[in-house]
């Protein structure tokens, strides 16, 4: 697996650099820095070989692009940790001619955040908060986006619903994470539109750990492989024991990547959901530095240029025509999804 094996060297190459900038000590004096951006990823998301990666790519791509900007990493191994490193941040001192940004890079720390932010702990002047996939209903004081996946994933179950699998099933990392819950209802009403037939769901966990359990899918797969035909991951690091599953037992069920090109992991993923999320915070952390804002809480579909379903070189034949003939319709499909917020 080429792919694959640059993928590890390359994460563990942008590792390096997050640790070396985790153990750099405050900037006093004269060369002290005047804007400063930290980063706080999902527990244990970091490896994932997909969404927090991308994360990764974006951020080191923005430390590259503006050396003069401090950054500091953080990959805690529970949301509780998460939220420690949150809180001491939040109730700082800060000078007042500095500007510190604080990006919760995950779902995982709404209820945290919000926790914090509804109490006394408010942002003082100088610090922004950018939380990923959020609609920010409670109206917090940060900025937030979604990207939602129900246009990309219900082309994905009309992919689906072409393969031999007679039957689908979604598996979810848990059954409180509102943007995958909105892939799964995208897959299964894609499917159903084409073939007729329901959509199965199970959750690994009810919790985030649900995102760190790729060997309870593996085993989960035993039994799910004797019922279902295809099954249509959304649970980060999870989706690997799922890919490995079907790298060992290959032909008969079939699968889909998420986040970025997975196929090159089983010859049985026949498409992946694609997040350019690196491209996203590109955008977003370079605004803030250059002009101090960010955009206004925004949501990004498979018409933003942000999401796709993506159908690999050896499936192009079989899927691609009908794929492209549907988008369209996965587009006001989402559009329908999203104006009668479900």
């Amino acid at each position: 697996m080429k792919a694959a094996g640059y993928n590890i060297y390359l994460y563990l190459l942008l590792l390096a650099c997050v640790c070396s900038s985790c153990d750099r000590e405050d900037v006093t004096g004269p060369e002290a820095k005047q804007q400063q951006i930290v980063v706080l990823f999902s527990p244990g998301g970091l490896g994932d070989m997909g969404y927090n990666d991308q994360i990764l790519r974006g951020v080191q791509t923005i430390k590259k692009t503006y050396p003069q900007v401090e950054m500091f990493f953080h990959s805690p191994r529970s949301v509780e940790e998460g939220e420690a490193l949150f809180e001491s941040w939040l109730t700082a001192a800060t000078d007042r001619e500095a500007a510190s940004l604080f990006v919760l890079a995950s779902s995982d720390y709404e209820a945290m955040a919000a926790g914090l932010l509804q109490g006394s702990a408010q942002p003082a002047p100088g610090k922004t908060i950018l939380l990923f996939e959020s609609d920010n209903a409670q109206q917090l004081p940060l900025q937030s986006f979604r990207i939602t996946m129900y246009g990309a994933s219900w082309l994905a179950g009309v992919t689906a619903a072409m393969t031999p699998a007679g039957n689908a099933l979604v598996v979810l990392a848990n059954a409180v994470d509102l943007p995958t819950r909105h892939a799964g209802d995208g897959f299964r009403d894609g499917f159903t539109a084409r073939s007729g037939k329901e959509v199965a769901f199970e959750y690994l966990a009810e919790d985030w750990t649900g995102y760190v359990s790729a060997d309870k899918a593996y085993r989960n797969m035993e039994t799910w492989a004797e019922t279902y035909g295809f099954v249509f991951p959304v649970a980060g690091g999870s989706n690997a024991g799922i890919y490995r599953y079907t790298r060992e037992y290959p032909g008969g069920l079939y699968t889909a990547g998420m986040d970025i090109d997975q196929s090159p992991l089983s010859s049985q993923i026949v498409g992946s959901v694609i997040k350019h999320i690196d491209r996203l915070i590109v955008n977003y952390l370079s605004r803030w530095i250059t002009e101090g804002t960010m955009p206004g809480q925004q949501v990004y579909g498979l018409e933003s240029g942000y999401i796709d379903w993506q159908v690999p070189e050896a499936y192009l034949e079989a899927f691609l025509p009908e794929v492209e003939r549907m988008r369209t319709t996965a587009i006001q499909k989402e559009k329908e999804h999203e104006d009668t917020g479900k």
